[in-house]
């Protein structure tokens, strides 16, 4: 997408390239000034938001707490957690008062400080920590950016559980349902890999070697099937890999949970345990939607742009076919407000079939036409996206449908 051209409708309801979805509705756009970068417009932020809200009433009922940690430190602390040696490729960095600060790529190093600020309890784990408003930067290469998809400015709902040996399988248990449950509003099927120890990997292999025994355990007593992707995790742990499947049935790696010994050796972690000696946590990267621009990337293409109604930039939007219905579309309009539904009018001069065909194209869910014979039974007229008309209702009647597909999130 070009820099001059955002504001350009598309032609077709068909689209399936997330870049051209995005500019058709006015999303986001790509500027040269910031390779493999987001300018997200107003409506993407809806959806951006949205995705927020509901993972963070989740990570509440769940006891998370979410934190934030600086986009910038000293390059001490990577090569402290081995990243500097494994991953220097993948950072930028820059040269600050004659020292080298890194844009942090992930997190989990920033988070083992907070762990470690306080001294912990074998009572107070697990302890969960979430990240959702944080940027992270890697060093992408120019040739392998691609819209949403690639890029080297994300935001991941990023979290680290710390815990003790003995929590590791409820606490991998309780991840997958975590995630089974928000996939769920998204009608993605699952498929989910073991990603065992790579080549360049750190640490003693016999660790690794339990670490994968723990996840593999809990895979087969939650019943999912899964493949083991050899030599495929991380280089601090195992993985286990969780791949949605779209409606063009491409499989897209999103959700992952890792399990990490490493760190908490790296960093001297520790909790006093029930006999009053000192040991380890374990540590638990998780993300659920990964990063929120490849998420959304996936979610435009799986959909065609016809996202949920809770998540859709303008869930409705209401058009008087004449001018003498304005005043009752007005007060329809205005009962919609009162309810916080995200909503549109149009009166324009335009022919009410030219409107109703933009609006379509623009992949609202509900069209609510007003016309002498919908002010004088006090009703309007519904058509709704992918159904068409489904004939006239009341205003409190139609409310009550569209603040159900939010509520429920369906």
């Amino acid at each position: 997408m070009s820099s001059g051209d955002t504001n350009s409708k598309s032609q077709t309801t068909n689209l399936t390239d997330h870049r051209d979805i995005g500019q058709a509705l006015d999303l986001f756009s790509f500027h040269s000034v910031a390779p493999g970068t987001v300018f997200w417009h107003g409506n993407g932020m809806i959806i951006w938001r949205e995705l927020e809200k509901y993972l963070r009433e989740k990570l509440d009922t769940l006891g998370y707490q979410e934190v934030s940690t600086p986009i910038m430190v000293k390059k001490e602390l990577f090569e402290k957690s081995g990243h500097w040696q494994h991953y220097r490729e993948n950072m930028f960095t820059l040269d600050v008062d004659d020292e080298i600060y890194v844009l942090k790529p992930m997190n989990c190093p920033e988070s083992t400080l907070i762990y470690s600020s306080r001294v912990r309890s074998y009572r107070d784990l697990p302890i969960r920590m979430s990240e959702i408003t944080d940027k992270i930067h890697r060093k992408e290469l120019s040739g392998t950016l691609g819209g949403l998809l690639r890029v080297r400015q994300m935001t991941q709902d990023d979290a680290h559980h710390y815990v003790r040996p003995d929590q590791i399988g409820e606490e991998v248990s309780n991840l997958l349902d975590l995630i089974k449950e928000f996939y769920s509003h998204f009608n993605m099927s699952l498929s989910f890999n073991l990603a065992t120890k790579p080549d360049n990997s750190m640490g003693d292999p016999n660790i690794w070697s339990e670490a994968e025994k723990d996840l593999e355990s809990v895979l087969k007593k939650a019943k999912v099937k899964y493949q083991i992707k050899e030599k495929d995790g991380a280089f601090y742990g195992p993985k286990v890999d969780i791949n949605a499947t779209d409606s063009q049935n491409r499989e897209w790696t999103i959700a992952t949970i890792q399990l990490d010994f490493q760190l908490p050796e790296r960093f001297e972690l520790e909790y006093v345990a029930e006999d009053g000696s000192k040991k380890r946590p374990v540590i638990i990267h998780r993300a659920i939607a990964g990063s929120f621009e490849r998420f959304i990337g996936v979610l435009l293409e799986h959909t065609e742009g016809k996202l949920p109604t809770w998540l859709s930039p303008t869930q409705a939007i209401i058009m008087p076919i004449s001018e003498k219905q304005t005043d009752y579309a007005k007060k329809v309009f205005n009962n919609f407000k009162k309810e916080d539904i995200r909503v549109q009018f149009n009166n324009s001069s335009e022919t009410i079939s030219k409107r109703i065909r933009e609006a379509e194209l623009q992949k609202i869910p509900y069209i609510l036409v007003v016309g002498e014979k919908e002010e004088d039974n006090s009703n309007i007229s519904v058509r709704q996206r992918s159904v068409g008309d489904i004939g006239a209702m009341q205003t409190e009647e139609i409310l009550k449908k569209i603040k159900k597909e939010i509520t429920d999130r369906i």
